[in-house]
């Protein structure tokens, strides 16, 4: 099997290194310009490790460049870039989500998973789609965290677990089940405390949630939260997710 992956982030490394270990064909790398990796949460260099295996790396973010490849499966592990549809069509094209899917849709799954802290989380391996976390789901996996970890080991947690999961599917253990279209989607800039508490509500009672993005200004605390959320949301927003700060 030639395999081509896409991403740039520890992620990505860490499944680059398990697939050459296990002796995938690995052919090929579609990273990121550095001046664009530099803003990448989580990010890491490839240029060691592609240049040691042998590996083409592709830093010229033109996707025509992957959809062109010659290759049996494209892997996305760590990228949150959308996919064009014309890579989707000309490629078989797998993909990573933090969070279990049908379930849990849309951004920053892993930052509003750990802001929920129930101890418990999940992540997903599935097949692209035009619709962003609408393709076919073929893997999901729980894994556990002690609920004072930083998120740094929670991200490691997921990062790991996520790996498994891929191999799972590479293994051929796996089955084929239908995604589902979200029933409540929430607005970026939604106050922090409103998308968990929703988000708690929808994992208990069986509804489907899409979760809005965040940046820098969704990183405030807001003096009205109670303490407990707030430690806990100190523990999500550390550096460089980005760092919380005072309101």
């Amino acid at each position: 099997m030639k395999i081509a992956v896409f991403g740039n982030t520890k992620q990505t490394l860490k499944g680059l290194r398990r697939l050459v270990s296990d002796g995938y064909d690995v052919r090929y790398v579609f990273g990121l310009p550095d001046e664009l990796r530099s803003k990448k949460v989580n990010s890491v260099s490839l240029d060691d490790f592609c240049t040691h295996n042998e590996i083409y790396l592709d830093k010229t973010n033109n996707w025509d460049n992957l959809k062109n490849q010659k290759v049996d499966l494209v892997i996305g592990l760590g990228d949150s870039r959308i996919v064009p549809e014309e890579v989707i069509k000309a490629q078989n094209v797998i993909g990573n989500h933090g969070a279990i899917l049908p379930s849990v849709q849309g951004a920053a799954s892993l930052v509003w998973g750990r802001m929920l802290n129930t101890g418990t989380w999940g992540v997903s391996i599935f097949k692209l789609a035009k619709r962003v976390d609408a393709g076919d789901i073929l893997v999901t996996k729980e894994f556990e965290y002690d609920r004072s970890c930083s998120m740094d080991d929670f991200v490691d947690a997921a990062d790991d677990i996520t790996i498994d999961a891929l191999f799972e599917y590479l293994d051929g253990n796996y089955s084929v089940s239908p995604n589902a279209r979200w029933n409540v989607r929430l607005s970026k800039h939604t106050d922090n405390n409103f998308v968990v508490e929703n988000l708690r509500s929808c994992l208990q009672r069986g509804m489907r949630i899409y979760l809005p993005p965040r940046n820098l200004e969704d990183a405030k605390i807001v003096p009205e939260w109670e303490s407990d959320f707030v430690e806990t949301f100190k523990l999500a927003n550390d550096h460089p997710y980005p760092k919380w700060r005072e309101k």
